[in-house]
This record gives structure tokens, C-alpha cells and sequence, in this order.
């Protein structure tokens, strides 16, 4: 499996003292989902590409994901998994 990255929309809310917490994930569609809680916030790099990105750790629709926030492009993203068998040439 080889995965890409998805960039998102994020409502997040910032601190006074410089923290972020990510509300909602908004999808290009659209869709909104709120993030349901922050398990944990890291530096790590993703399945796609080297960087070391702010990791955040967040539960959407009860399920653990994770959801990047790239601090030199202010943006975030998060990845899809794609199985190379259904990908058509």
C-alpha cells in the first residue's frame, strides 16, 4: 500500500500561549467532521514524504487518525492509504 497526501481545510483554535487544537476536518466537498478529541500532539514524520511535521493524533467518528499541520506552509493534511491493485494505468 502506498499512501498520499490529502491537503484539508482545518478549523482549529489557537491559544494565547501558541497552542493549536483542531475542531473540524473540512473536506474539498465540503463534508465537515468534527475531531471528537486530541490524543496527542508530536513531531513525526508521515508515510508520505520526510518531513517532520506537527503530528497531531485525533479521534473523528470514534476512529484514531492522523491529521499533519505543516508549520513552514501553514497547512494541513492528512494522509489515504491507496492499494496499488486498484490502481488503474
Amino acid at each position: 500500500m502506498r499512501y498520499v497526501k490529502i491537503f484539508v481545510e482545518v478549523i482549529a483554535k489557537f491559544s494565547p500561549s501558541g497552542g493549536i487544537r483542531p475542531l473540524e476536518i473540512v473536506w474539498s466537498d465540503g463534508t465537515r467532521y468534527s475531531v471528537d478529541r486530541v490524543k496527542f500532539i508530536d513531531r513525526a514524520p508521515s508515510r508520505v514524504g520526510s518531513l517532520i511535521n506537527k503530528r497531531f493524533t485525533v479521534t473523528v467518528c470514534g476512529q484514531q487518525k492522523y491529521l499533519y499541520y505543516v508549520e513552514s506552509e501553514e497547512r494541513w493534511f492528512v494522509e489515504k492509504g491507496i492499494n496499488e491493485n486498484d490502481i488503474t494505468q
